[in-house]
């Protein structure tokens, strides 16, 4: 059975929908940490827009302590996006722009990152499509994290995967879950 489990992916993909009903379904606590939205505000970035490379470096590296910390907290967790999530972000909307001093500094902070991540998560549930998140799955492979690619158009069909697959006990129906995480995630927008 698997107790450290993140749920990684690209923006928009139902990761928090995921992670809330698998949490609630198996009773393993989900980690929530701040959104790209509350570190827009926490930073003062008034314009989400017209970012630098240097603002989402701060970000990335800020959420990574974040996340990091949270998950020292328990011996059994659902992360809601990984200690490289935002770092994988910086990578896909500024890779083009860098400058090779500025590559390298990412490219350490992906070493750093990644290997965390290697070390602290039993399995990484990848919401979305193989596809559009090639990224991601290079990463995943570089590090041999181990991993694998859920849809998430039917998330019903993908948690009764991902419980059968991480071999989890199911406290409550798949059904039950979705409908609690979706009222709560209504609840807290």
């Amino acid at each position: 059975m698997y107790s450290k489990i993140a749920i990684a992916g690209l923006p928009k993909s139902n990761k928090t929908l995921l992670a809330q009903a698998l949490s609630y379904m198996t009773d393993i606590p989900v980690i929530r940490n701040k959104t790209m939205y509350e570190w827009h505000k926490i930073f003062d970035f008034h314009d989400s827009k017209n970012l630098t490379w240097k603002d989402m470096f701060l970000i990335a590296v800020s959420s990574f302590f974040e996340r990091a910390e949270n998950e020292t907290m328990f011996d059994r967790f659902i992360s809601d996006g990984a200690s490289f999530s935002e770092l994988m972000w910086l990578k896909l909307n500024f890779a083009q722009q860098l400058e090779r001093g500025q590559r390298d500094v990412v490219e350490r902070l992906e070493i750093f990152c990644a290997s965390h991540a290697a070390r602290q998560y039993d399995f990484i549930i990848h919401a979305g499509a193989a596809e559009s998140d090639d990224d991601y799955v290079q990463l995943y492979r570089r590090y041999r994290i181990p991993y694998k690619i859920y849809g998430t158009d039917f998330p019903e069909q993908s948690l009764r995967e991902i419980a059968n697959d991480l071999r989890l006990p199911v406290k409550y129906s798949v059904e039950n879950s979705i409908y609690q995480a979706k009222t709560n995630l209504f609840i807290n927008d």
